[in-house]
């Protein structure tokens, strides 16, 4: 497949995914779905900036947007997004533009200016008959922009706005995204350093907001030998919030600065003129460069050996991380499907571990690292823990799921087929309700898992 008709299809998907999401954050749209999860406004304002340059109205109804509801906005989580030097102009341009307009961030102008200015919009060559001095002191020469006032703001009972009502009653602080990380982390527990990647904040500031939380009684703690992981009771949040369902997670910052990263590279005009192998080369550089976001957001990444093989891996790569962007899945799987690609994002994974005879044992990972389950028992072998694993896997639907309270305050779940146990939950639980959300959860993902072993 050429790499014009790749760019074309992922910007049409990016561009269209950005609306839908802005519409149901106040944005004046009408929003094609109801997204389930919760979105990351900064890590969305920057990935916009960048996809919008093909779309000049989206990318100024979200200015507007900005400019009404940067009391929301966090200018240091912006600049935390920031994955490259033009991701750090577009968004000193937008908080600049924002100033103007009654902002009081602190903006630079930063050393690395190109020599001369670059068209904001991509496909517009034509002359601009009055500049915005704004951007054009950030290196983008665009129209003169004003206020369009038809943004509103974000109605914090949808799903999509989780971050915006806990900064209305944490304020726009680390706290926040604490609290928002641990109400969707597919884990039971967290730890500081899972929670400081998805909250953007330094780990010391998340350490100081997990201790105020604590202190407040609003969250507890688990040692895992020398590991302390973070817990909040989700059913209570979910009663206090008055939803019934609380929204999913999707690792935004990770997911959308590899886009951003993988659009960028797309849009190189000579990448349909480069040589086979060439292309393939770059390709590659590409995967490596965004294969830690894209593993940290559960995409996968297969690098391939030959250059056909590099190039096909790129292009199955933006696919599934395209899908983790689509509210229908499932459908997206099976288009995929039609056209002889197969979507292998896993939910979770099977890990086997264990070095001597006796001592072997498995475990579920989910995609952000957290164990989510174990084996009840050790395996005189790797062979036997891996059969333990896919029969747990195969059966997992199916299994009858008890809750055991240990002790006051201590529950965990454990997976049983004939009486004989085949799976417990590794880490134990403040509450009941707790623990029968993590049981319901492992029964979904046990079965998509992925076992290393089955990958080759």
């Amino acid at each position: 497949m050429p790499a014009s008709a790749i760019k074309d299809r992922v910007k049409d998907a990016l561009v269209a995914f950005a609306w839908d999401e802005w519409a149901q954050m106040g944005v004046l749209a009408s929003p094609q779905r109801e997204s389930p999860w919760a979105q990351d406004p900064e890590a969305l304002l920057v990935f916009t900036f960048e996809v919008a340059r093909d779309d000049p109205r989206l990318f100024d109804e979200v200015l507007d947007w900005f400019a009404l509801n940067s009391s929301l906005v966090s200018a240091r989580r912006l600049r935390a997004m920031c994955v490259d030097a033009t991701d750090k102009r577009l968004v000193e341009a937008a908080l600049a533009w924002v100033n103007q307009r009654g902002g009081r961030v602190q903006t630079s102008l930063g050393s690395q200016l190109p020599e001369s200015p670059e068209p904001l919009f991509r496909g517009l060559d034509a002359p601009v008959r009055e500049e915005d001095p704004v951007y054009l002191a950030y290196g983008f020469r665009r129209p003169l922009v004003r206020p369009s006032g038809k943004s509103q703001p974000p109605e914090p009972t949808r799903p999509i706005n989780l971050a915006f009502r806990l900064r209305h009653l944490l304020g726009l602080s680390s706290r926040a995204e604490v609290v928002r990380c641990l109400l969707t982390v597919d884990a039971p527990w967290a730890t500081a350093a899972v929670v400081a990647r998805s909250a953007a904040y330094a780990k010391r500031n998340v350490q100081d907001a997990l201790a105020s939380l604590r202190a407040a009684h609003v969250l507890t703690m688990t040692a895992v030998g020398p590991e302390l992981r973070y817990a909040v009771d989700r059913a209570l949040w979910a009663d206090f919030l008055d939803v019934e369902t609380l929204p999913v997670q999707r690792d935004w910052p990770q997911l959308l600065g590899a886009l951003r990263r993988i659009l960028r590279w797309l849009e190189q005009g000579d990448v349909d003129e480069m040589s086979a192998y060439m292309r393939s080369s770059r390709a590659r550089d590409l995967l490596e460069t965004v294969y830690p976001d894209l593993a940290y957001a559960g995409i996968p990444v297969r690098f391939g050996t030959t250059p056909d093989e590099a190039w096909s891996s790129l292009v199955e790569t933006v696919d599934i991380a395209l899908a983790a962007t689509d509210t229908h899945e499932s459908s997206s799987r099976r288009d995929a499907s039609h056209e002889g690609r197969v979507d292998h994002r896993p939910v979770a994974s099977f890990e086997i571990f264990g070095q001597e005879p006796g001592v072997f044992g498995w475990r579920i990972t989910a995609a952000n690292g957290q164990a989510v389950a174990e084996s009840p028992r050790s395996f005189a072998s790797r062979a036997a823990a891996l059969d333990a694993a896919r029969d747990l896997r195969d059966r997992a639907g199916a299994l009858s799921y008890d809750l055991v309270e240990e002790s006051p305050g201590v529950h965990r779940w454990r997976a049983t087929a004939d009486g004989r146990p085949l799976a417990v939950s590794g880490d134990a639980f403040s509450s009941r309700s707790n623990a029968k959300r993590a049981a319901e959860r492992v029964r979904d993902i046990a079965t998509q898992a992925v076992l290393a072993a089955d990958n080759g």
